[in-house]
């Protein structure tokens, strides 16, 4: 009976570890802020403010964008890689259309996304606040670099709060004369749900915008087809 009782002790003593050991760590290097699960699905609310010094005129242009992961391929380095589908619409009463069609591979080490046949390193791992890269390192643009900020932080797109979320922010240097500013603000486990892209020249002197783009998207359905 004694010999009963010790085993059974023993067997207690083990459960829990084993329970405990079965527990999949979280990642260290925060891979999951860019997921690539085909099937899924982000649509945005975007606007677009463009100034046109030449015609002496600034269109603003309201529309959505829904970027949808459609399958996924290998690559020409044997990588797997995921078709990216943009669709576009004007409002809600008219129908999407298939704008334009990016490639995105995630690796171990960083996240490329081809965009208009130029492939950009998006994010890098592991993710950590201050952390730079050459977002251009992949294509013939000339350097520019990256940074992150605000890492693993909370962040609200209106639609939605997110617990865990990273911007990226490029790192040119700003100046009276003209801006260039590209922001990313990616939530874990769904991706990027908010973008703010600047590329606009100023009157100079002041603060008004002689000529440029303003662009903005914010993420305001996500789900899976």
């Amino acid at each position: 009976m004694k010999h009963l009782l010790f085993a059974f002790s023993a067997f207690l003593l083990i459960l829990p570890a084993c329970k405990k050991d079965s527990v999949i760590p979280p990642d260290p290097f925060y891979r999951d802020y860019f997921p690539t699960q085909v099937g899924s699905y982000i649509t945005y609310d975007c606007d677009s403010i463009v100034y046109d010094d030449f015609n002496n005129t600034v269109d603003t242009f309201r529309f959505q964008i829904k970027e949808y992961y459609q399958s996924e391929f290998t690559d020409n380095a044997g990588r797997r890689a995921i078709r990216l589908e943009r669709y576009k619409k004007a409002s809600d009463t008219t129908s999407w259309f298939l704008k334009d069609v990016w490639f995105v591979t995630a690796t171990d080490n960083q996240v490329e996304k081809i965009e208009e046949d130029v492939r950009y390193i998006k994010l890098v791992f592991p993710v950590k606040d201050g952390k730079e890269w050459n977002g251009n390192a992949l294509n013939s643009l000339g350097d520019r670099s990256f940074v992150y900020e605000n890492a693993h932080q909370p962040y609200s797109t209106g639609a939605f709060s997110f617990d865990s979320t990273v911007t990226t922010i490029n790192t040119d240097p700003e100046n009276l004369v003209s801006e260039f500013r590209n922001t990313e603000t990616f939530a874990a486990r769904v991706g990027m749900v908010y973008k703010r892209y600047v590329d606009v020249e100023y009157v100079v002197p002041g603060p008004a915008i002689r000529r440029g783009v303003i662009f903005t998207m914010k993420a305001v359905e996500i789900g899976e087809e």
